[in-house]
Formats: C-alpha cells, sequence, structure tokens
C-alpha cells in the first residue's frame, strides 16, 4: 500500500507540474511597463475622413502611441475579433475556449520567429488601450489558421504612360464583420529602421498592405497549400519585415528566403525607384521566385507580360502548385474564381490598356477584380512617387465600390507646419485647351500590348 501511495503521489505531482508548465507555456511574460509621453514623438490626424496615425521611436513607444491615438478603435478591433470566434461558434460548433486555445498555440509555436521588438509593440499597444495582450496576440496569428482570397498586380516601364510603378492590391476577405469600422493609415517611424506606410486596422502592428520610403511596396494573395506549419512567422509579420528592412528588391528576395514561412501565401513585392517586381510563391517549405515575363513560368494556364506581374491565388511554380489545396487544385484552375476572375482580369486589363496605363486606368483595373461581396480593402501605390490610393468596406460593401482617398506620403511625412503649401490648379485658357486637342489629333497611334506568351500548347 506504501509502494502504490507513493506511486500515486509522484503521478499527481507529475499532473501537476504537467498542468502548472502547460499554463505557464500558454500564458508567458512580458516586458516591463514604461512611462510613455505619446504626444512627443507621436501624432494623429485626419485624411479625408481617414485616421492617419503617426508613430515614432522605440517598439513600446509605437504601440503605446497606436494604443493612445487610437483607443476606441483598437478596443472595438478587439470586441470585432471576439464576435468572430463567436460566429465560428455559431456556424461551425467550435467553443471560443477551444478557439482561443488554438490561437494560444499557434502563438506560442510561432513566438520563437517573431522578433522581440513586435512582441514589445504589441504590449505598448495593450497598455495604452487598456485592451487583454493575450487577445492581441491571438489576434496577430489568425492568418496562420484561416484563409482569404486577394490580387496583386504590378506594372511599370513600357506598360504605363510615364514608365513609373503602379502596384495594386486587393485585401479580399469577409466584410460582414466590420472590421473596416476600425480602419487606419499608419505611418511608422521606427528607430534604426526605414519609415513606411500601413493600410491595417487599429488593433493590428502587423501589415497587410503598404510602401515604405525606399519605394517598396507589398501585396499578398492567400494559397491554401497542404505543405504548412504553425512554427514560422505570420503573414503580417513578413509582410512588415519587408517593408521595415528593405531597400530593393534583393533585400526582399533575401527576406523571402531566410524567413520560416507558415502556410501558402503568394507575393507581389515591387520597387519604384528600380522599376521592377517580382512574384514570390510560398508554401512551408518552398519558396519559388519569378520575374516579369518570366520563362520559367512554363505551365499551361500561365499569362506572361513585359514589364508586368501579377498574381492570384494559383502557383506558377509546378512543386508549389502540386502542394495547392486551391483554384481548382490538384487540377488546373480554369473555372475558378481565381483564375477567370481575378487573374485573367488583371491580364485583361493590362493588355486592353498595355503603355497607356495612369493612375486612374490602373484604379480601374484594381477594382474590376476584386472578389464579390468579399473586398475587404483596396489600395494602388504608385511607387515611385510614393502616392496611395486607399478604400476601404463600407456597411458591408466591397471596397471597390467606395471612394478612394489620395495619400501623398512625401508630404505626410512632415509635420504640417513643415508641409509646403498646396499649389492651386488655375483654370486653364480656351487657347490651351484647343492646342491640347490638335496635339491629340496629330499623336501616334496607340501603343499596343506585346502579345501574351504562352506555354507551348497555347491553352492559356
Amino acid at each position: 500500500m506504501r509502494l502504490v501511495k507513493r506511486i500515486f503521489v509522484v503521478l499527481l505531482g507529475l499532473v501537476l507540474l504537467a498542468g502548472i508548465g502547460g499554463y505557464m507555456w500558454l500564458n508567458p511574460g512580458r516586458g516591463p511597463r514604461e512611462q510613455v509621453d505619446p504626444n512627443v514623438n507621436g501624432w494623429v490626424e485626419e485624411v479625408d475622413g481617414a485616421l492617419v496615425l503617426h508613430l515614432k521611436g522605440t517598439p513600446y513607444e509605437m504601440g503605446y502611441q497606436r494604443g493612445w491615438f487610437a483607443k476606441e478603435k483598437v478596443q472595438l478591433t478587439v470586441d470585432l475579433f471576439d464576435g468572430l470566434l463567436k460566429q465560428a461558434e455559431q456556424e461551425v460548433g467550435l467553443p471560443r475556449v477551444a478557439s482561443n486555445l488554438i490561437l494560444d498555440i499557434t502563438y506560442q509555436l510561432c513566438a520563437p520567429y517573431i522578433p522581440e521588438r513586435y512582441k514589445r509593440e504589441m504590449e505598448g499597444l495593450a497598455d495604452a488601450s487598456g485592451c487583454d495582450l493575450k487577445i492581441i496576440r491571438r489576434g496577430h496569428v489568425i492568418s496562420v489558421i484561416t484563409e482569404r482570397g486577394c490580387s496583386a498586380f504590378a506594372v511599370w516601364g513600357r506598360a504605363t504612360a510615364d514608365g513609373s510603378l503602379f502596384h495594386g492590391r486587393n485585401f479580399d476577405w469577409i466584410t460582414s464583420a466590420g472590421l473596416e469600422d476600425t480602419a487606419v493609415l499608419a505611418l511608422y517611424e521606427p528607430e534604426g529602421l526605414k519609415p513606411f506606410a500601413s493600410v491595417g486596422y487599429a488593433g493590428v502592428i502587423g501589415v497587410y498592405s503598404g510602401m515604405n520610403m525606399e519605394g517598396i511596396s507589398i501585396s499578398q494573395i492567400g494559397a491554401i497549400t497542404e505543405d504548412k506549419s504553425l512554427r514560422g512567422l505570420p503573414l503580417e509579420f513578413v509582410l512588415r519585415r519587408l517593408l521595415e528592412e528593405c531597400g530593393d528588391i534583393d533585400n526582399a528576395r533575401d527576406i523571402m528566403n531566410s524567413v520560416k514561412h507558415t502556410v501558402g501565401f503568394n507575393y507581389v513585392v515591387a520597387d519604384g525607384d528600380a522599376r521592377t517586381a517580382r512574384a514570390f510563391e510560398t508554401t512551408a517549405h518552398h519558396v519559388a521566385e519569378f520575374g516579369p515575363n518570366d520563362p520559367k513560368e512554363t505551365v499551361e494556364y500561365a499569362v506572361r507580360i513585359e514589364d508586368a506581374v501579377f498574381r492570384s491565388d494559383e502557383a506558377m511554380d509546378p512543386v508549389v502548385r502540386s502542394l495547392q489545396k486551391c483554384a481548382n487544385a490538384p487540377g488546373l484552375p480554369y473555372g475558378s474564381n481565381s483564375y477567370d476572375h481575378r487573374y485573367m482580369g488583371i491580364v485583361k486589363g493590362v493588355q486592353e490598356h498595355y503603355g497607356k496605363i495612369d493612375q486612374p486606368t490602373a484604379l480601374e483595373i484594381l477594382k474590376a477584380t476584386a472578389m464579390d461581396d468579399a473586398n475587404l480593402h483596396g489600395v494602388l501605390a504608385n511607387s515611385t512617387t510614393r502616392e496611395l490610393w486607399v478604400a476601404h468596406a463600407a456597411r458591408g460593401q466591397n471596397a471597390s465600390l467606395q471612394p478612394y482617398v489620395h495619400f501623398d506620403l512625401k508630404r505626410l511625412f512632415l509635420r504640417p507646419e513643415d508641409r509646403p503649401p498646396l499649389e492651386t490648379q488655375a483654370a486653364e485658357p480656351p487657347a490651351a485647351a484647343d492646342a491640347t486637342e490638335e496635339t491629340a489629333a496629330e499623336a501616334p497611334e496607340d501603343t499596343a500590348a506585346p502579345e501574351a506568351e504562352t506555354a507551348p500548347d497555347g491553352d492559356s
């Protein structure tokens, strides 16, 4: 009996230790709270009704500034996140306690790959907003366990009217959750890193769309694959690293090949100064890179165009495509929304306007290729001039149906007192208008798009 009692006590002790260890693992510690005056380096303004946050300093300071200046929107983000879990409970029968446990485990598996600066920024965000840090952490790994559509294109050089690089990006996700009510434009000036603009949501420090002041612009497309892992850097932090650390495409290539990826995503990364772009197709263990009119795009459904890179869900790399579960995989993507509407919609728009694509035309291509009833935000960047045009969904209606707000980043990164006065455009005299008409009448014929190059079978 003594032996049985001893065994029981030992087993009970092991169970208690495991329970305590599990609890501590799921509830990691945090850094110290800091005294921050958010108005010393940070500030806030509105541009055509859009909330613009100016964040500068250490990671904790920038998180605190974000939580302070957008407190109500951060709190709303947390409430909406809880609403999404409640919706999942009602629709698929997954209790919220189970959802929270899954997200807590996912965060802890990703945590070794998340830079400490982002953990500190989340802590500052929680401290200033009064929100639960644990919920904020959960929200930053949702991309690892959910899916989304999206599409993206970059055009420049011979494709555009003046050679500028236009980068369009549709963030296609659910519009019924109300996340658009927390939309902000965050202008970051992090210590020791590159200034950048992030189009996103108040309670999320990760990036979904944006551009840095080196002219690097980013976008991603969800592409569900069998090759996935919960151990890696979540999407929103991959995109943020691209903006914070990259000055050219080579820097972007280094990051894309060195980070530990989680689930399948396609990326389009553009360089407005070099006027070029790359598509990266990723799974947990594979990264494939493609440039404009890339001869490696040999799958029969690929369309190649000079001075253009574009993507939807389907991969052009045969290995990555063989691992995909989207766009009618493992078969050909014909008939899918991803290929027929988004991918070929971009192809059609670029080919029809090749050589004449300007900002209004690029914006129309972007709008035309948004997903129906699932377009959470749309962003068009002129990566050469550092301008953005941004629209968010409203009242459950697509972002593509809303007005696009113009942001001149070169101007916005200055303090209001340092900004030069806006130029007023004088009315054009009739004579000048007549001259314009005469010039147009003498202009040469429109530039034709190069024929799309396809694989030998020509099915695309």
